[in-house]
């Protein structure tokens, strides 16, 4: 076994962040990055960024943007682009946080970085969302595993005015057969059900695809830097654009080739937790 797959953890999460995401949807992992590690991120992102408004070029072959605007920026497909991403994305701790959640080996889905600003209008709603609802779950000694999870780490200090993703907590076990305008305006009249990150730069909130989510709302004036990497089983494809770079993925060792790709589809190895679920007296 290489070290890359030795040093991944398992469990990954303690039992109250077991739990927290259980019920919730969500939890966050303060402080998951180091300062160095923090800059070098913010300073790649923004340096894209930069080159991006000077020659209005991407940073590299398979990459896209999703925006471009003034107040979001947004670059795709960050793995090849730069060392620090790439380290990102193949984290030890995020990915055996995703094996855990997930319930098996993973492959990497998605990776993107984002610069959002203030708006000059400050927005009253938030745009909550989710692109899959629960349907393709199990469970496994009491735990609840899904398809498709996320790891979002803010790259500054988030208070309460900065912005934070923003969720309806424990909607990720609402099928799609509730309108999701209903579930919606339920949270609207009862605020208590909305979260919204706080955190220390370098946290990371680690989150089922499947809970309605939304950006969170800027009324500090300050920008807030992000970098986000999601994943699915490994039997999966990426989703359209996310596929690696062929190039790079020669490059890299056996363990990492297939984080990427997927290519150990059809040797998928389950990893249901050894302990029972928080809430199991036994």
């Amino acid at each position: 076994m290489s070290d890359a797959t030795a040093s991944i953890p398992f469990p990954a999460l303690t039992p109250a962040q077991r739990l927290h995401i259980e019920i919730y949807g969500y939890v966050i992992i303060e402080n998951l990055l180091d300062p160095s590690e923090i800059g070098t991120i913010t300073d790649a992102l923004y340096g894209i960024e930069d080159d991006f408004r000077r020659t209005g070029e991407l940073p590299g072959p398979s990459c896209f943007n999703t925006s471009t605007t003034e107040e979001f920026f947004r670059i795709d497909n960050l793995p090849h682009l730069a060392p620090c991403f790439f380290d990102y994305v193949t984290h030890p701790r995020i990915v055996g946080m995703a094996q855990e959640i997930v319930g098996g080996n993973v492959r990497l889905q998605q990776s993107d970085a984002h610069i959002r600003r203030p708006l000059d209008e400050i927005p009253q709603t938030y745009g909550f969302h989710r692109t899959m609802g629960p349907t393709y779950h199990h469970i496994e000694k009491g735990l609840y595993h899904f398809t498709f999870i996320k790891a979002l780490t803010n790259l500054t200090d988030l208070g309460p005015d900065d912005g934070g993703t923003t969720v309806i907590a424990g909607t990720h076990k609402i099928p799609d057969e509730v309108p999701r305008e209903a579930i919606i305006a339920a949270a609207y009249d009862d605020p208590a059900m909305i979260h919204q990150v706080e955190a220390p730069a370098g946290s990371t909130l680690l989150f089922f695809e499947s809970l309605m989510h939304a950006a969170g709302i800027i009324r500090s004036g300050k920008e807030r830097p992000l970098i986000l990497s999601g994943y699915l089983p490994v039997m999966f494809q990426a989703w359209n654009h996310y596929d690696p770079d062929p190039d790079f993925l020669t490059t890299l060792s056996d363990e990492h080739r297939a984080l990427l790709s997927g290519e150990a589809k059809f040797n998928w190895q389950r990893r249901a937790r050894d302990l029972a679920a928080p809430t199991d007296p036994a």
